[in-house]
């Protein structure tokens, strides 16, 4: 069986970039959650929010998350993942995500990562003040379910996916 690796973050932090750079460099599938929600509601996720909220987002969320990391596991090719900002604070996924080896939470200033989602464009993005507070209460999750921290402060996406590939094989020999 091929490996996962799972990128997980805050909004803005580059996950769906960095996790398609990786897949194409290591020749593995790409799957990014938050289309996949998109797709199993038939709206977007400022449209989920409006209609169903947050918790009926987190929910469809779930679901999508668990049946994605399922495939994912069963990919001969190798599979790489890019979960939703708030997927860690769903306690199913919490959990998986703590058996998971190959977890990598990309760290990236709070400032940029605003800037990146579209500066209030997404539904729990609407102000600087309360994006920074959002992003204070989920780093723990974050920090607890990574096994790997990779800091992209001033990387490109380029970088950041050659960081992640030697940190990993460095220390497993995967990748």
């Amino acid at each position: 069986m091929a490996s996962s690796l799972i990128l997980t973050g805050f909004m803005g932090s580059g996950k769906t970039a960095v996790g398609e750079e990786l897949a194409q460099r290591l020749g593995w599938n790409f799957f990014d959650a938050d289309p996949l929600v998109e797709k199993h509601l038939g709206m977007s996720i400022p449209e989920i929010f409006e209609v169903h909220g947050e918790p009926g987002f987190r929910r469809a969320e779930e679901t999508v998350v668990k049946g994605l990391l399922e495939e994912a596991a069963r990919s001969q090719e190798g599979a790489v993942v890019s979960l939703g900002g708030g997927a860690v604070t769903i306690p199913a996924i919490y959990e998986i995500l703590m058996k998971e080896p190959l977890v990598v939470f990309l760290d990236e200033d709070i400032d940029q990562a605003f800037w990146r989602a579209g500066g209030g464009e997404r539904p729990l993005a609407q102000d600087l003040e309360s994006f920074k507070s959002l992003f204070l209460e989920r780093e723990s999750l974050y920090r607890s379910v990574a096994k790997y921290i990779v800091d992209t402060r001033g990387l490109d996406v380029e970088q950041v996916a050659e960081r992640i590939v030697k940190l990993i094989h460095e220390r497993t020999g995967i990748l």
